[in-house]
């Protein structure tokens, strides 16, 4: 996700609910859209086997 892409994120999800970001916020909300987009590629970029299933309890 690029910068621009993130801040229209933002901006829209923002409009959506009707939550003003605060300017000196914006470059963290930013940062952390970035972030989460790049932890959600790493989910979706692991494939499971067939026969393999989501745990519906995780214990490490």
């Amino acid at each position: 996700m690029t910068e621009d892409q993130a801040e229209a994120l933002m901006n829209a999800a923002a409009a959506a609910l009707a939550l003003p970001v605060a300017p000196e916020s914006r470059p963290g909300v930013i940062a952390n859209l970035r972030l989460a987009a790049r932890m959600a590629a790493l989910v979706e970029d692991k494939t499971l086997d067939v026969h393999q299933e989501p745990a519906p309890v995780f214990r490490p």
